[in-house]
């Protein structure tokens, strides 16, 4: 395992506020394709060791959607996820859907909506990164996958070469009126793009 300093309360600090602040930014997009509010927050940060991403759910056979895009630049890059567990994700659909006056939905209306709720909220933090970070940060296009947790994270991870050994969580909690819904940001960047975000802020 690559070498890192022990994350301190000021780094953890740090993080929960880009989330947050990416959040406050993610609420107008979401606002707009659920057209009413929704209240995001960022409700827990941690940086583990990636094979613990596991016990965040059932272990690595639990029934997930994810929605993930890779954010890079000359000396950045990460990959940023969305994960719902299944009932989540179904409580986020339909959310949406009777916020729209819609009965039913089909497989792909599903996908679509959870694929575009992934793309406002990991967008957001990474434009919010590119403020703190003082750099252009571009992102791939959006893709979405449900099937087994393991499944999904040993496919993504491998393809694309993530050489790092942590992920940061960003425990999310969408409301709309009475109505939430959780799930987990998580990014993951190089050990070198970790230590390069908390020189630039000033956080050893």
């Amino acid at each position: 395992m690559s070498s890192i300093k022990r994350p301190s309360y000021l780094r953890i600090d740090a993080l929960k506020e880009l989330g947050n602040i990416g959040s406050a930014h993610a609420v107008t997009g979401l606002s707009k394709l659920l057209k009413k509010r929704i209240d995001v927050s960022i409700t827990d940060v941690e940086i583990i060791p990636i094979q613990i991403i596991y016990n965040l759910f059932n272990g690595p056979e639990s029934m997930v959607s994810v929605v993930y895009l890779e954010g890079y630049t000359d000396d950045f890059r990460s990959m940023m996820f969305l994960i719902f567990p299944y009932q989540e994700a179904d409580k986020m659909v339909k959310m949406i859907a009777k916020s729209s006056g819609r009965e039913k939905e089909s497989e792909e209306y599903c996908m679509s909506v959870l694929k575009e709720v992934g793309n406002i909220m990991c967008g957001c933090y990474f434009n919010t990164m590119s403020v703190f970070l003082k750099k252009k940060i571009m992102h791939s296009v959006p893709q979405i996958s449900r099937d087994m947790l393991g499944a999904v994270m040993d496919s993504i991870l491998v393809d694309l070469s993530v050489e790092s050994d942590y992920a940061i969580v960003l425990e999310t909690a969408f409301n709309l009126t009475e109505e939430e819904c959780k799930g987990f940001l998580f990014l993951i960047p190089t050990t070198e793009t970790l230590e390069m975000i908390f020189s630039t802020i000033g956080i050893e």
